[in-house]
Formats: structure tokens, sequence, C-alpha cells
């Protein structure tokens, strides 16, 4: 059974080259996306997600705020932050969320596909 991914991140190519590098790792994943804060909130709402990567800096409505608004809704949803500031604060502002990975974007062919294995219990795959 496919498990529901939705990435949250205000840049379509980054979304685009995230979802083509997913496609790649042969992971059991339905793949959703939303480009702002707020469609992320409004999509988790129809896709009910297993698992969100959030970028924090968004347009609009803040990532952290998002996730929190959807994580809400959503208890049992994995939340992975994205982002390409590496900053304390947002650390423990993911920290806070119980976010289940921090991955730097620049880290994500190293740590990305790890995380959502272990946040999905996907180990076996």
């Amino acid at each position: 059974m496919k498990k529901r991914l939705l990435i949250v991140d205000d840049n379509m190519e980054f979304r685009t080259m995230l979802k083509s590098y997913l496609a790649t790792q042969e992971l059991p994943l339905e793949i959703f996306e939303a480009g702002t804060g707020e469609m992320g909130v409004t999509k988790a709402s129809f896709v009910k997600p297993h698992v969100i990567l959030m970028d924090i800096s968004l347009p609009k409505a803040n990532g952290l705020t998002a996730a929190r608004e959807i994580l809400g809704e959503y208890p049992d949803t994995k939340l992975i932050v994205l982002t390409m500031f590496e900053v304390d604060v947002f650390k423990q502002a993911a920290a806070d969320l119980k976010a289940a990975a921090f991955v730097a974007k620049s880290d994500i062919y190293e740590k990305l596909v790890p995380a959502i294995q272990k946040s999905l219990d996907l180990t076996a795959v």
C-alpha cells in the first residue's frame, strides 16, 4: 500500500526535482505538492498525508505555522522539515513541532530517503 507524501515548497523547480528523485528511490509513495503554506494546509485536508516535506520559508503562511495547523488536525502525520537555512532557531522550532527530521536542502540526496523510511517505518523497503 502506498503512503501519501505531501511536498510543501514555493519553488516549483525544486518540487519537480524532488518528485523525480523520490520516484527513482522505489519507495511506496503517492506524492502530492503545494506551493504555499496555505495551499499545504488545504491540500492536507484532502490528501491526509502520512508524511509532509515542509519548507520553512514560504509566502503568506510560513512552513512552521502551516505544519502546526496540519499536525493539529492530523497528529499522526510525520513532519520532515526541509530548508536552506540550517540555523538553531529553525532546528528548535522543528523540534518543538516534534518533527521526524530536519534536513538541509543541500543534504537531501544523503539524508532525505533515510528520514522518510524511518518516519514511515519503511526500513525493510
